[in-house]
């Protein structure tokens, strides 16, 4: 995703960017250990567990793999990786679980790594947690690249420019304009999520409008001195109810409290946004789930279950400042 709205509402550890998280990149040569040379440790893999597909060809394309599953892995770039133009797949450990499929939410550790420089632009090992994000917001070699891979398990991706982010790259993520991409991915269980504490009520907060066009939301005083987080439901759904951790597509608008100016709003893009609870402030972690598609929720959400201190720059969002957000739920996988 590269709207806006994925930089306010993800945590700083995951933003995704048309598809794969990039944000918390920089990482010349970090726990990957990553090279762009052919020289220094690792093995050959053994492809033969890899499941064949007309998506991707099997093989490494001379990128070698050295570490234990679940660590960050140490990774030598050599060979074809920065000039093929097939999408390359290797198991480098069978999973025993379940076998992803095009259409799942995936929790995943990972290392990116660009395949002529060889500099690791992102890793989940660095950032200290796994990432949860629905394949089909993912950049084209991970939709191609992951279906058909088990739980438990540990693959390697080398993905031609094409099916990555082609002649626009992200801005900073130090990844060049047609550059191959390198990815070691282990699948992992998608952890149970636990609701913390919030309460009913709007403090102080007044919202008109019908569900299903952008609201008009006035604040008052009490608004931006609220440390609870604290929800209403303007209008009850009558669909599936939104649990933890669920995948769901919504329209929202977002206001600081305290500047009572509006910093986000995908009634104003023309579509609404798809994501992870997991993946988004923990004000909507706690406070989405119990919703109902169709339903319209006002969620009024402390600085400490925002960005507290480190609001994402440029996003008008202050220090510690407390947040307003009206939510439509238009689906929910």
């Amino acid at each position: 995703m590269t709207t806006r709205r994925t930089r306010l509402l993800a945590p700083a550890a995951l933003a995704l960017v048309g598809a794969l998280a990039l944000t918390a990149c920089g990482s010349q040569n970090g726990s990957s250990g990553s090279s762009p040379s052919g020289t220094g440790g690792g093995t050959t893999a053994d492809c033969s567990a890899t499941p064949t597909s007309n998506d991707y060809v099997v093989g490494t394309a001379g990128v070698t793999v050295s570490g234990d599953l679940g660590k960050a892995p140490q990774v030598t770039v050599g060979g074809d990786a920065a000039t093929t133009d097939k999408l390359t797949v290797c198991d480098l450990v069978a999973g025993t679980g379940s076998a992803v499929t095009s259409t799942d939410s995936v929790t995943a550790h990972y290392v990116g790594i660009a395949a002529k420089s060889g500099q690791t632009f992102d890793s989940s090992w660095e950032r200290g947690q796994p990432a949860t994000f629905p394949l089909n917001q993912v950049i084209v070699g991970w939709q191609k690249g992951l279906p058909g891979m088990k739980q438990g398990g540990r693959r390697l991706l080398v993905i031609p420019a094409a099916q990555a982010y082609g002649a626009n790259p992200p801005t900073g993520a130090k990844i060049e304009a047609n550059e191959n991409l390198v990815f070691v991915v282990d699948l992992v269980p998608t952890p149970t999520p636990t609701l913390g504490p919030r309460v009913q009520g709007t403090a102080g907060v007044t919202v008109t409008g019908a569900v299903g066009a952008k609201p008009t939301v006035a604040l008052s005083p009490a608004t931006a001195k609220t440390t609870q987080l604290t929800f209403s439901d303007l209008v009850v759904g009558t669909g599936a109810e939104i649990k933890p951790g669920d995948t769901v597509t919504a329209h929202y608008v977002g206001i600081g409290a305290a500047s009572g100016k509006q910093f986000d709003s995908s009634w104003d893009r023309g579509q609404p946004a798809q994501f992870p609870l997991a993946n988004v402030i923990p004000g909507w972690q706690n406070g989405i789930p119990g919703m109902k598609v169709g339903g319209r929720r006002l969620l009024v959400i402390p600085g400490d279950q925002a960005y507290g201190a480190n609001p994402p720059s440029g996003s008008g969002i202050g220090a510690n400042e407390t947040l307003v957000f009206v939510v439509d739920i238009v689906s929910s996988p």
